[in-house]
């Protein structure tokens, strides 16, 4: 294995001279094999090496399983880091899990100051992942199955292992005599990723180099997927970046092939590791004929169609609700994304289209969301609001942050909008109402 990774540095044209190293070790046999390598070539390529484990706290046996390693790190002079999963999992124990296991990672390599963070994945992991994706759906980079060597928060995540058969692993472990713990909970059958592996011992019954012809498979993928991430970072460089949203205009969107549009948005969505269903119902959205859509998912993401513009927020876009009393000079909080300045004439340059002058001496008046049923008074008699902005071409976010002037009853302006007949008859106006709005 010392050769294995002085040659996989190699290939990968990676410095492995005086190299910071954190190791992912679990106890298992593939990361202790992997820990033991590490230190046979600790010296003479002068390593820092660190340690890092997670503990699950899922088995009795976890804590015997971090008390061996913290006493292994001790007698082989290895920094030892260490985490414990405290919070009570609801729902995928797997994926949060697996979100507080990395973090942990990048911290740690972070607060070292690592070069690479090295995993013990092997190529039994590859074949099971690739199951997996295919099983479940996903695009033409998941099927490739896992990177060999792929950037992680600053510094390189690399996986040495990763064409080794766990039996050669298992093997090496038991002639060295090397000391490994047994997850017994990786053959419980209520995890998917357990059920295949258990059918992934039968693919090497069937040839033993299966591993090979996976790795061949996974990289006949990664090379056609180089040529359509061209495609891909092509159409995304045309699109709008906002502080918390991207957008892009649907008819461009629907210029791109079927297969195209499809790895567009598992680019565009892929640190929210969605499936392939969540992406398929993501472009039904898009194609429907509905002009208007807010729809939420999983990962705090917000969708948003208005007309021929799309976007995707990283938050929760949710509608604000307000009713604020203006009754005098003063700035006033709508929402934390809006507020209004009442100010006296005088002090204040030509209005924008938000802005509405009044008479002072005519306040209180309000200022609040829109309700269903709102109706405002024009030339031609009243007219829902609802149907003001429709007929406007108003997008749904606007509508939904539509700030509705009203006075005993009667509203007096949807602000920036449309104002109403009443306002016309107000004389001698003294101050000016002034919206001011932050994006996203």
């Amino acid at each position: 294995m010392d050769k294995l990774l002085i040659d996989f540095f190699k290939e990968n044209r990676l410095k492995l001279k005086k190299a910071t190293v954190v190791l992912a070790v679990s106890t298992g046999v593939d990361s202790m094999v992997m820990l033991h390598a590490f230190l046979n070539l600790k010296v003479a390529h002068e390593l820092k090496l660190h340690v890092a484990h997670f503990n699950h706290r899922k088995r009795k046996q976890s804590a015997e399983e971090e008390e061996y390693l913290r006493i292994f790190c001790e007698e082989n002079n290895l920094p030892f880091h260490v985490e414990r999963l405290t919070e009570e999992v609801k729902g995928n124990f797997q994926s949060f899990a697996r979100s507080k296991r990395y973090d942990f990672f990048r911290k740690v390599s972070e607060r070292v100051g690592a070069e690479y963070l090295t995993l013990a994945h092997h190529a039994n992991d590859n074949i099971e992942t690739i199951l997996m994706r295919i099983i479940r759906g996903s695009n033409l980079k998941g099927y490739s199955g896992m990177e060999a060597v792929l950037p992680f928060h600053g510094l390189l995540l690399i996986r040495p292992f990763l064409n080794v058969p766990k039996k050669e692993l298992i093997d090496y472990a038991r002639v060295r005599k090397i000391k490994y713990f047994q997850d017994e909970s990786n053959f419980e059958d209520i995890y998917t990723r357990n059920r295949i592996r258990g059918i992934v011992p039968a693919f090497f019954r069937e040839d033993p180099n299966v591993h090979l012809k996976f790795r061949d498979f996974s990289e006949t993928l990664k090379a056609a997927n180089q040529l359509l991430e061209e495609k891909v970072n092509e159409f995304l460089s045309g699109a709008e970046r906002k502080e918390n949203a991207i957008c892009f205009r649907r008819r461009d969107f629907l210029k791109l092939s079927p297969f195209l549009r499809s790895e567009v948005l598992f680019e565009l969505l892929k640190e929210k590791m969605y499936s392939k269903s969540n992406i398929e119902e993501i472009l039904k959205l898009i194609m429907s004929e509905k002009r208007n859509l807010k729809v939420f998912y999983k990962g705090d993401l917000t969708f948003v169609k208005e007309y021929d513009l799309i976007s995707f927020y990283n938050h929760r876009l949710e509608t604000p609700v307000f009713d604020v009393l203006i009754d005098g000079p003063g700035t006033y909080k709508l929402s934390d994304k809006i507020r209004v300045n009442v100010i006296i004439i005088g002090s204040v340059d030509v209005p924008n289209p938000e802005d509405l002058w009044y008479n002072s001496h005519m306040l209180p008046l309000r200022l609040r969301s829109r309700k269903p049923g709102d109706k405002i008074l024009l030339d031609a008699g009243y007219k829902k609001v609802k149907d003001l902005l429709i007929d406007k071409k108003i997008g749904i976010l606007e509508r939904e942050q539509a700030i509705i002037c009203e006075k005993d009853g009667e509203i007096l302006a949807v602000l920036g909008i449309k104002k109403s007949s009443l306002v016309k008859d107000i004389k001698n106006n003294d101050i000016i109402i002034k919206v001011e709005r932050k994006d996203g």
